[in-house]
C-alpha cells in the first residue's frame, strides 16, 4: 500500500470516529473506498450578501473537498457549493493556505472551514474577494456571525463509530435550499437529505425555483449597510417619550402576578382561617375554656345559620319580610316549623348553654375571676386571628409579585429572591397590619355604626396589608422613588378592595363569597396601582424593538444595571445565544447613564457603531447580540 493510500485510509477512519454523532456536521464520504471526495454539510451561521445590499444569515452550507492524485503534499481541493460573503471565499473556491500543512489532518481542515464560514477566523491581508476583505474589514464589530465550538471532543463520542454510506459521484446533488429560510436550518428537525433520489419532482422543482447563482463579479461595487445599522435607524418607532405607560408591562408585571397572588392567596388566608380559627389561637395561648368557648359558639352558629335558612324559606312560601323580627318569634312559636328546624333550634338552644358554661368556666379558672383579664385575652385573641388571616393573604400576594418581577427581567435565581423579599415583608407588615385593624374595629365601631363607617375602618386596615404588599415590591429593587410610588399603589389598591367588601357582602350574603371577591378586587386594584405608579416613577428605561423580548420594558436603576444571559444579571436575555454571560453594564454616574461593554467577543453596538465605553442618551438603539434596545429617560 503505497503512502498516499494509506493517508486516505487513515482519514477515512478518523472522519468516521471524529464525526459520528456530531451535532453541527455531516460528513458524507463520496466514491469508493477509501474515498477521495468527501460531501460535508454544516449547520452553523454564515451570511451572504444580495445585489440590493441586504445581508442574509445561512444556517446550511455545503463543501466539496477533494483529495487530488498530490494529496497530501500539497492541499486538497475544497469548493463551497452554497453562497457565502468571505474574505477567503469566492467562486465556490476556498483558501484554505492559512489552515493548511502536510500535518494537518482532514477533521482539523473540516472544522477549521466551518471556523471560517462562522467568521471566527478569517484572512483579509491575501483575501480571494478583495470586496469581501474590504468590507469585513469596516464591519468586523459584527463578527464572529456564529459562535458554535465545533472541537469534536465537544460533540463527537470517542468510541461510538457509525457506518458512513459511500455515495457514487452521479448521486451527489447540489444543496436544496428555500431563499430565505435557508438561515432556520436544524439538523434535527431538517435532516441532510443526502440519501434521496435527487430526481424526484419536488426536489427537482425545489432546485428549479432556487436561484442562487451569486458570484463576487455580481457584488462588486455593491453598498453594504450593516444589519445593526439598517435595524437602528429613525424608522424603528422605538422611542417611548415623556410619561408615556406601557400597558403591556403592567399587566405582565403587576395584574397578572397580584391576580395570581390574589386567587391562591384566598384560598391560603381561609384554610388559615380553619387551621388557626379563635379556638385553636385560645388553645395556643393555654385558655382551655375559652377554647370550649370558641367551640360551642362556632357550633351554635352554624345551627343558626341553618335554622334561618329555613325561616327564609317559609318567608318565601308565605310573601312574608324575612327582617320582620315579630314574624321570626311567631314562626319559632307556632307549630309550622319542621321537624330539621326543631332540631337546629334544639341543637342551638343546647350549644349556647354549653357556650354560656365554659365561658363562666374561662372566667373562673383560665383567669382567675378576673374580668378585664378575660376581656383583655378576647381582644387579643380576636385580633392575632385577624392577624394570621391578612398575614396569610398578603405572603402569597408578595410571593407572586416577587416572582412576576424575577421572571420579567428574565431570571430564576432572582425569581427566588424577589419571591422571599416579597414574602417575607408582605407577610410581616401585614400581620401588623392585621392586628392594627382589628383593635380599631373595636375601638371605633359600635352595633350602631352605618354601612360608610364600617367600610371605610375596614379599607384602613386592609390599606395597611396592602401598604406592605407595595412596600414589598419596592425593596425587591430599593429606590426611594420607586419604594414610594409602590407602596402608594398597594395602600391605594387595599383600601379599596376593603372598603368594598361590606358592600359586597350587602349584596351577597354569604361571607367567604363576598370576602373571595373583594379580595380578587384587592389584588386586581394592588396590580394596577404597583405597575401603574411604577411606570410614572420611572426616570430610565429600556425598550425592547427587535429580538424574543420584543415589546417589552425593562428599568434602568440608579446603580448599575447589568444585562447579559446569566440569571445574576439584572435584565436577563436568556434566550439569545449571542449575549454574553454578563454582557454590558449601564451605570448611573452623576446625572448620566454610561453604556459599558464587558469585553465579549460579539461586542455592544450603539446606534451602529461598536463600543467600549459609551454616555446614553436618548433614544440611543442598543444592539446586544440579536436584540435592539431603544434607551430613553424623562
Amino acid at each position: 500500500m503505497t503512502a498516499r493510500m494509506r493517508r486516505l485510509m487513515s482519514d477515512y477512519e478518523q472522519v468516521k470516529k471524529d464525526f459520528a454523532g456530531h451535532k453541527y456536521i455531516v460528513v458524507t464520504p463520496v466514491g469508493t473506498e477509501p474515498p477521495e471526495q468527501y460531501h460535508v454539510t454544516y449547520f452553523v451561521n454564515g451570511i451572504y450578501l444580495l445585489p440590493d445590499g441586504r445581508i442574509e444569515t445561512l444556517g446550511r452550507h455545503e463543501v466539496e473537498i477533494t483529495l487530488h492524485a498530490d494529496y497530501p503534499r500539497y492541499k486538497p481541493i475544497c469548493r463551497i457549493l452554497t453562497p457565502i460573503w468571505h474574505p477567503n471565499f469566492r467562486d465556490g473556491q476556498i483558501c484554505i493556505g492559512d489552515i493548511w500543512g502536510a500535518g494537518e489532518s482532514l477533521t482539523d481542515i473540516i472544522i477549521n472551514i466551518g471556523d471560517m464560514i462562522q467568521y471566527k477566523s478569517w484572512n483579509s491581508s491575501s483575501p480571494l474577494s478583495a470586496d469581501a476583505a474590504q468590507w469585513a474589514i469596516e464591519n468586523k464589530h459584527l463578527f464572529p456571525v456564529g459562535t458554535l465550538n465545533l472541537y469534536v471532543s465537544d460533540y463527537a463520542s470517542a468510541t461510538q463509530q457509525v457506518e458512513i454510506d459511500l455515495l457514487n459521484e452521479a448521486d451527489l446533488q447540489p444543496p436544496e435550499l428555500t431563499g430565505s429560510s435557508a438561515a432556520s436550518f436544524d439538523p434535527a428537525v431538517n435532516p441532510p437529505l443526502q440519501n434521496q433520489n435527487p430526481q424526484t419532482p419536488a426536489r427537482q422543482q425545489m432546485q428549479d425555483d432556487i436561484d442562487f447563482e451569486i458570484t463576487a463579479e455580481e457584488l462588486r461595487g455593491v453598498t453594504f449597510v450593516p444589519v445593526e445599522q439598517r435595524m437602528q435607524t429613525v424608522t424603528h418607532g422605538g422611542t417611548v417619550k415623556g410619561n408615556k405607560i406601557n400597558f403591556k408591562t403592567v399587566l405582565v408585571k403587576g395584574i397578572l402576578w397580584a391576580m395570581i397572588g390574589a386567587i391562591l392567596g384566598f384560598g391560603f388566608s381561609e384554610l388559615t382561617s380553619l387551621l388557626f380559627s379563635s379556638k385553636t389561637v385560645a388553645s395556643l395561648l393555654g385558655h382551655n375554656y375559652m377554647a370550649d368557648y370558641y367551640l360551642y359558639t362556632e357550633k351554635a352558629a352554624k345551627e343558626s345559620e341553618a335554622l334561618y335558612a329555613e325561616y327564609k324559606q317559609y318567608c318565601k312560601d308565605n310573601a312574608i319580610s324575612p327582617k320582620d323580627n315579630d314574624a321570626i318569634r311567631s314562626w319559632v312559636d307556632s307549630n309550622v316549623v319542621s321537624d330539621s328546624g326543631k332540631k337546629h333550634l334544639e341543637k342551638y338552644g343546647e350549644y349556647s348553654s354549653d357556650a354560656e358554661t365554659a365561658l363562666q368556666n374561662a372566667y373562673q379558672y383560665d383567669f382567675g375571676s378576673n374580668e378585664s383579664r378575660m376581656l383583655s385575652a378576647q381582644k387579643r385573641n380576636m385580633r392575632l386571628t385577624t392577624a394570621l388571616w391578612s398575614s396569610a393573604f398578603a405572603i402569597v400576594v408578595g410571593l407572586f409579585l416577587g416572582i412576576g418581577e424575577g421572571v420579567f427581567y428574565g431570571s430564576v435565581e432572582n425569581a427566588v429572591k424577589y419571591a422571599l423579599i416579597g414574602a417575607a415583608v408582605s407577610f410581616g407588615i401585614a400581620f401588623l397590619s392585621g392586628d392594627l385593624a382589628q383593635l380599631m374595629y373595636a375601638a371605633v365601631l359600635s352595633n350602631e355604626a352605618g354601612l360608610f363607617v364600617r367600610s371605610l375602618v375596614r379599607g384602613i386596615g386592609w390599606a395597611i396589608m396592602g401598604l406592605g404588599t407595595g412596600l414589598a415590591i419596592g425593596l425587591i429593587k430599593p429606590e426611594l422613588k420607586r419604594i414610594l410610588f409602590c407602596s402608594i399603589g398597594g395602600l391605594a389598591g387595599a383600601f379599596l378592595g376593603g372598603f368594598l367588601f361590606n358592600y359586597i357582602a350587602a349584596i351577597i350574603p354569604n361571607d367567604i363569597v363576598a370576602r373571595g371577591i373583594a379580595l380578587l378586587i384587592m389584588g386586581l386594584l394592588i396590580g394596577i396601582g404597583v405597575g401603574l405608579l411604577e411606570q410614572f416613577a420611572k426616570a430610565a428605561w429600556l425598550k425592547v424593538i427587535r429580538g424574543e423580548f420584543e415589546g417589552k420594558e425593562y428599568l434602568v436603576f440608579a446603580g448599575t444595571t447589568s444585562i447579559g444571559n446569566n440569571g445574576k444579571n439584572t435584565i436577563v436575555l436568556f434566550k439569545d445565544k449571542f449575549v454574553g454571560p454578563h454582557h454590558c453594564d449601564i451605570k448611573l454616574e452623576g446625572s448620566k447613564y454610561v453604556l459599558t461593554d464587558c469585553g465579549t467577543p460579539m461586542g455592544t453596538v450603539v446606534n451602529g457603531a461598536q463600543i467600549t465605553r459609551h454616555i446614553l442618551r436618548q433614544g440611543d438603539a442598543i444592539a446586544i447580540g440579536n436584540s435592539v434596545l431603544v434607551f430613553n429617560t424623562k
